[in-house]
């Protein structure tokens, strides 16, 4: 592509600063999200979970003593009967059955929330394991089971910063990977030659082919997350409150009705619910698959609405929505996810969830969605270098030592993070400790890194890094979480597969940490080497 030399600089200058500026919180996003793509098996993982299989394929065993049905029955006679407005039915880490009976309120910030009761029950035999009481956001951040795998999420999706600000400062950072993917396609002139060159005779030309090489392999993939995690991050902290203001006043109840709601007729006479376990099984005999989520709205109600979220199918891209009546049981039709009417808005809300999270193939997309993030956590620390290394002869050369500690403290940091987590399920608030654990390894490499020479710091960082994934596993085991024997006896080899990957992991850091155990004598070096 032929460009103006005015243009070209101008465009090289915005690729450059883009990326400098926001480098390392870039980094940090795209590392945090390639790990938490995988985040619903490292919330398995952190845990080991109990029962195998998803709760509600109980219906499908013919010798079950209980039902769904019997279990809502017993669990509404329990709850608040202003709480018996709506249900929801999912899944804990460990594996049981999670049923939520809540009403809707307007908190103190004028936002919409969900307020009830929450079990934990056994759906093999309606065993209650735990009961608590609180809002939707509550409860969920009050999952000691979750903490782990929650708190991977957070730093990817707000840099655990207080809402919104962190959503905006993601959206921003989406957006900056949007123009640095842009300028970099215009300003690479040469751009399908540099898809397959990678030259060698020296360190620089390696980096720098190495970084345009990642950057276009990757560039359509590096522009959907940007987008894709931009729209996420935008929506819930503007957009909503936006559209809510523009299109209903402020209600945001009343828009929520008009977008999310199945939109029966209103009505409220109170008739005995249809069971639920037909309808799960009508439900499988269609697409052969279980819902990942069930939710009842008005339950009790002539003009209840049970709605199944299913998983996409394994011909499909994206998930549907089933929706029956919670008075009858009949079918009522294949409902959009946004609006009440088939759209291509809604059709296009649905493809950026799967697009971003790479969950639309299961493990198998999933693995490659991981494989792509690290290549952009090469391109992200890679332009970080080179831009660097033009500017070593300025006040700039400091930032590089800062630049090495992040790239290979984050992994350390999160590794410190999931060994806190272990030591405290079970003995103290894992919602604490997690993120303690975090900020206190954070600490610890940030000291090594002011106590340790610029020329001897990358190894020592990869070997503590290399040490720390090989040590989760065992920490895991002698924590009291289940060994790898029991693991397998029980159907559980996702804690073995998980433990596995943390190993070659370590393996893998340990190697360049060998290879990295080279004299060098300058920031220049540190540079060209990492």
């Amino acid at each position: 592509m032929e460009l103006k030399q005015d243009t070209t600089r101008t465009l090289v200058a915005i690729h450059g600063w883009s990326g400098a500026l926001l480098g390392l919180l870039l980094y940090a996003i795209v590392l945090t999200g390639t790990v938490a793509v995988f985040s619903n098996e490292i919330g398995h993982w952190s845990v080991g979970a109990a029962r195998a299989g998803v709760p509600l394929d109980v219906v499908l065993n013919k010798n079950q003593q209980t039902s769904v049905q019997s279990i809502i029955d017993e669990l509404a006679m329990e709850v608040d009967p202003e709480y018996r407005v709506d249900v929801g039915l999912g899944q804990t880490a460990t594996g049981m059955l999670q049923v939520f009976f809540h009403k809707h309120q307007t908190n103190a910030e004028g936002q919409i929330e969900e307020i009830g009761t929450q079990f934990s029950v056994n759906p093999d035999n309606g065993e209650v394991i735990s009961r608590q009481d609180g809002t939707g956001a509550e409860l969920f951040r009050g999952d000691q089971d979750l903490a782990l795998s929650r708190f991977v999420v957070d730093v990817h999706t707000e840099l655990h910063l207080p809402r919104p600000w962190g959503l905006i400062l993601t959206g921003i950072l989406g957006l900056a990977m949007m123009i640095a993917a842009i300028s970099g396609f215009l300003i690479h002139r040469h751009f399908f030659k540099e898809m397959f060159t990678l030259r060698r005779s020296n360190k620089t030309l390696s980096l720098k082919d190495g970084h345009a090489l990642a950057g276009s392999w990757g560039l359509l993939f590096a522009f959907l997350l940007a987008f894709t995690g931009s729209f996420f991050s935008f929506a819930g902290s503007i957009g909503i409150p936006l559209m809510a203001m523009v299109g209903f006043g402020g209600d945001q109840e009343a828009m929520l009705e008009a977008m999310i709601s199945p939109g029966l007729p209103e009505d409220t006479r109170r008739v005995d619910p249809a069971s639920l376990d037909a309808i799960l099984l009508e439900a499988h005999g269609q697409t052969a698959t279980l819902p990942r989520f069930v939710g009842i709205e008005h339950y009790g109600r002539g003009d209840a609405a049970v709605t199944l979220f299913m998983p996409a199918a394994e011909d499909g891209l994206t998930e549907s929505t089933r929706l029956y009546s919670g008075a009858t049981g009949e079918f009522l039709g294949v409902k959009p996810t946004i609006g009440q009417q088939p759209s291509l808005g809604s059709q296009l809300f649905d493809l950026i969830g799967p697009l971003h999270f790479g969950h639309f193939a299961g493990l198998l997309s999933k693995a490659v969605w991981f494989g792509l993030g690290f290549a952009m956590c090469y391109l992200t620390l890679t332009g970080m270098y080179l831009w660097l290394e033009r500017r070593m002869h300025t006040s700039w050369r400091r930032v590089t030592k800062s630049v090495v500690t992040f790239a290979h403290g984050l992994p350390i940091a999160l590794a410190g993070s999931a060994a806190a987590f272990f030591t405290s399920h079970g003995l103290a608030d894992t919602t604490l400790w997690t993120p303690s654990g975090f900020l206190f390894t954070s600490a610890v490499v940030v000291a090594l890194a002011w106590l340790t020479p610029s020329e001897a710091l990358k190894p020592r960082l990869m070997l503590l890094a290399g040490v720390s994934l090989l040590l989760l596993p065992p920490i895991r085991m002698l924590t009291g979480h289940i060994g790898w024997g029991e693991a397998l006896a029980t159907g559980q080899a996702l804690t073995v597969s998980v433990d596995l990957i943390m190993l070659i992991g370590g393996g893998l850091y340990l190697d360049a940490w060998r290879r990295a155990r080279k004299p060098v004598v300058s920031e220049t070096s540190v540079v060209v080497q990492s």
